[in-house]
């Protein structure tokens, strides 16, 4: 199995995993970001995460063909590009976590995004890609 492979595999069922999360539990998730902005550095806290995973796509599996891999592709440069600017710049996370009474359904909205798009890349990389 190839880098590029294994970071396929990893990353659409991760997004399955969270999509399911987000549609099954978004007022917990609207809950902890809610959190994250009263501290004051949520953009620290959330470049920690998706700035690795970026810098591990993009570095692992920088696939830019017209097909389904390319997503992948687009999502680590996507996520690498927040990582840096939540980091680099005051307050830009903070502008963006939603509030609300009804915040917490952007992220059921969000979930059910993620599954359909993590299901095709599920296929992608353990069924179509062999």
């Amino acid at each position: 199995m190839t880098l590029a492979t294994l970071i396929e595999k990893f990353f659409s069922v991760s997004l399955l995993l969270i999509g399911i999360s987000h549609l099954a539990q978004p007022r917990l998730w609207r809950d902890y970001f809610l959190k994250i902005k009263g501290t004051g550095v949520a953009g620290i806290i959330i470049a920690m995460y998706t700035l690795p995973q970026g810098l591990l796509v993009v570095l692992g599996h920088n696939v830019w063909v017209v097909d389904v891999p390319v997503i992948i592709t687009i999502c680590g440069w996507g996520m690498t590009i927040k990582g840096m600017l939540y980091a680099f710049v005051r307050g830009r996370a903070e502008a963006v976590i939603p509030d609300g009474p009804n915040a917490h359904r952007k992220y059921a909205w969000g979930g059910a995004l993620m599954i359909p798009l993590s299901l095709l890349l599920i296929w992608h990389s353990f069924f179509r890609a062999m």
